[in-house]
């Protein structure tokens, strides 16, 4: 079963720390992306999520923690060849 970020971490879109809704959640240009619903697989490349919780920062400052997600794995591993890493917004 393809799951976005939030259903597969259990956050749903709104942080339970009181962030308010999640930009993985909005970023409808990053929609369809690794077949996920606006960011929800392709969450590391989203600025300001909120995993685990917490708020994160850009993507270059949550690369490294994100490349150990194990989300993240799974998503690679479901598209294969066509996994997007990384999208640019315009």
């Amino acid at each position: 079963m393809i799951l976005n970020c939030w259903e597969f971490k259990k956050c749903g879109s709104e942080s339970k720390k009181g962030l308010g809704i999640c930009p993985a959640f909005t970023e409808t240009k990053a929609h369809r992306l690794n077949r996920g619903k606006n960011g929800g697989r392709i969450c590391w490349a989203v600025t300001g999520t909120h995993c685990n919780g917490e708020k994160q920062g850009t993507y270059a400052q949550k690369v490294l923690l994100c490349s150990d997600c194990d989300f993240r794995r799974k998503v690679k591993d479901e598209e294969g060849m066509t996994f997007r890493f990384i999208y640019f917004k315009s």
